[in-house]
């Protein structure tokens, strides 16, 4: 009987806790796309959801490493986010990363 009683008050607990715990999932940005604004500059916009994005982009450099620039400010829905390589770099792997 002990042990019934142990397992149906875990249970109940268990499950209380999922409800309580469940919460409307925040919807991040999406329907977002990236394009090359200039030989140096990659630009990128998400149009649906809520939250904040910002564009990255890996820069070629002749003869030096290739590095990887993110526009330093998270920009909301409905905006442009830019990220500039810098040092005769060309942007290449435009991407988005949201927030």
């Amino acid at each position: 009987m002990k042990r019934l009683l142990s397992l149906v008050s875990c249970t109940a607990l268990g499950l209380g806790l999922a409800v309580a715990g469940a919460t409307p999932a925040a919807a991040d940005p999406y329907d977002c796309r990236t394009w090359y604004q200039s030989s140096s500059t990659a630009a990128g916009t998400c149009t649906n959801g809520t939250g904040e994005f910002r564009v990255y982009t890996r820069c070629d450099r002749p003869l030096a490493r290739d590095y990887t620039v993110y526009d330093p400010t998270w920009r909301r829905v409905g905006t442009t986010s830019t990220a500039i390589c810098h040092s005769g770099g060309k942007p290449y792997g435009a991407g988005i990363q949201v927030h």
